[in-house]
């Protein structure tokens, strides 16, 4: 058991440091002058992944909404240039594995 909280940890703590890297500023997709579209898959993105920090609290029912919500956008992401797509496919199943990791969690117990 304290096996699988130190590795949560270590989930979260990376999930989180990606989370305000990409909130910073400084990933390549976030340049100002950015298209309309890339808009529209981001808020999706920045809102599926914000929920990392607190991904521990959700119920069962929550977390495969998140995963399934993360499984729709992936196909949008994959439409953008090669740069902008790496980095966000990246970004997105990490934030999938955690969702997915605290799902089996809490359904093993």
């Amino acid at each position: 058991m304290n096996k699988d909280l130190c590795r949560t940890t270590v989930i979260l703590v990376i999930v989180m440091a990606s989370v305000a890297f990409l909130l910073s500023g400084n990933a390549p997709f976030l340049a100002p002058g950015s298209a309309h579209a890339q808009d529209d898959w981001r808020k999706e993105f920045d809102s599926i992944c914000a929920k990392t920090q607190e991904a521990d609290t959700f119920s069962p029912q929550e977390l495969k909404e998140l995963i399934g919500r993360c499984d729709a956008l992936k196909p949008r992401i994959e439409k953008l240039e090669e740069s902008q797509r790496k980095v966000a496919l990246k970004r997105l199943q990490l934030c999938r594995n955690l969702f997915d990791y605290v799902l089996q969690s809490k359904e093993n117990n």
